[in-house]
């Protein structure tokens, strides 16, 4: 029986439900109701940071068909409690858990169709990056998406979507037909450019977890040649700004087949490492011209080409355990000058000299994600080169380890602050005081439009705008 005491607590003057309000509740649902003592707790309640593991709900609904969603919301505003919203469980801030409030997990509803008349796919609001992949690969097709094999498609799509295929199709968010969604107000939507297009636009690229559940997506998709190639060039650290000077440069330049990052580290042992890799949907001459184009020799070379699913298989699964991982972002309007990138490697040989892990990553803004005007959607950096993934994955959670990977994070903010434009949503960072810099321009949009579709602050996190 679930105790009074492990309750979310309602809001003032609503009762809190009761065991057998529970149990009506899960009578109601195609899934079930988790709650402590139950035996798909502690799946259901598991982040893939294991950082949050401590962290335990007072019930997870897991979604068994999308009108569960429905009937949880609607079983929330009745008594009066929080609601947060799960697709794949990848926050680095570990948004989609609560200590306090419901949480509606959406990992079951995980089904892919591919329809070619119209060349749409239909994807379940929960359904993993790789099944995303594997399934729509059958038919010889795919989305714009990230690498990491068990994100889900909620979160990423929300705040936009930035991987091997955006240079050519843009952002996840972009490919965006339809959605369909369970607001905080109680209401069952299907949202499009003509139906709500108000609440559709938030939806591509304002980020996750703000205003409802999205049980199911309709998204375009592409047709996949029948080889990609997949590279990694290594290059000396002496190299490393001639490096990041060149890719910067040809960035515009580079056919957008190719996508690539640049990539400069630390590791635990103190040494230095420089990597531009990336993929290509076109021949491996983009990928000599890109070499060539960079202007130094790379000490390694790694090319490889094989059939599209072998190769987004091999990177999803490289990115798919359970992780520590400590995330930060600036985006840049125009490429680094040598100013800028010197102080980024400063940042880096800081962190080597103290071994300690640390990575900085130029991802490119540019291609068919720069083309799309800055107000058709709410992904707020159109028009921008560049963005500066920050990344430290420790191997520990603990206190401290967390506290010194973050004072990385923000040394590199301080590094490159003349020069960013704001961040990445889908990279947040712990804290509130920093909301305003993910949203640029449209963030009083967004609020306007929150407050609307949840009136009440049913999905009240820290992180809404």
């Amino acid at each position: 029986m679930l105790r009074r005491s492990l309750l979310a607590a309602p809001l003032l003057g609503l009762a809190a439900p009761r065991a057998a309000d529970w149990s009506a509740l899960d009578a109601t649902l195609a899934g079930t109701v988790e709650h402590p003592g139950t035996a798909g707790y502690h799946y259901a309640r598991a982040l893939n940071d294991p950082r949050f593991d401590a962290v335990r709900p007072p019930a997870v609904v897991r979604c068994g068909a999308p009108a569960d969603a429905y009937h949880a919301v609607a079983f929330a505003r009745r008594h009066g409690l929080r609601v947060v919203a799960r697709s794949g469980g990848h926050s680095y801030v570990g948004a989609s858990t609560s200590a306090s409030a419901l949480v509606v997990d959406t990992r079951r509803l995980d089904a892919v169709s591919y329809d070619p008349a119209s060349g749409t796919a239909v994807i379940g609001g929960g359904a993993r990056l790789l099944d995303v992949y594997e399934k729509l690969g059958v038919a010889g097709r795919s989305i714009p998406s990230g690498s990491c094999g068990t994100v889900g498609i909620g979160g990423i799509t929300l705040g936009g979507g930035i991987g091997l295929a955006s240079s050519a199709y843009g952002l996840t968010s972009d490919v965006v037909v339809a959605a369909n969604i369970v607001t905080g107000d109680g209401r069952y939507r299907t949202v499009d450019a003509r139906r709500e297009p108000e609440l559709f636009w938030s939806l591509r690229g304002g980020g996750g977890g703000r205003a409802g559940i999205v049980t199911a997506w309709r998204l375009r998709t592409f047709g996949v040649p029948a080889t990609v190639g997949r590279f990694v060039l290594t290059y000396d650290w002496r190299d490393a700004a001639a490096v990041a000077a060149g890719w910067l440069r040809v960035l515009a330049r580079t056919p957008e087949r190719t996508w690539s990052t640049c990539q400069f580290s630390s590791d635990a042992r103190g040494r230095l490492g420089v990597r531009v890799s990336g993929f290509t949907l076109g021949a491996d001459a983009d990928l000599a011209a890109l070499t060539a184009a960079i202007g130094r020799d790379p000490r390694t070379a790694t090319v490889t080409r094989k059939a599209y699913l072998p190769v987004v298989r091999e990177r999803a699964g490289a990115e798919s355990g359970r992780d520590v991982e400590l995330v930060g972002s600036d985006v840049f309007a125009a490429p680094l000058p040598a100013a800028a990138v010197a102080r980024v490697l400063a940042v880096v040989q800081r962190r080597a000299a103290a071994r300690r892990p640390g990575v900085a990553k130029l991802k490119p803004l540019t291609g068919a994600v720069s083309r799309i005007a800055p107000g058709a959607t709410a992904f707020p950096w159109r028009r921008c080169h560049t963005l500066m993934q920050w990344l430290v994955q420790p191997g520990s959670g603990d206190a401290a380890t967390v506290r010194d990977g973050y004072a990385f994070v923000d040394a590199g903010h301080a590094a490159v602050a003349p020069w960013s434009s704001g961040r990445y949503v889908n990279y947040v960072e712990p804290g509130t005081a920093a909301l305003p810099l993910y949203h640029g321009q449209h963030l009083a949009a967004l609020r306007r439009i929150r407050a609307a579709a949840d009136p009440a602050g049913t999905f009240r996190t820290p992180y809404a705008v």
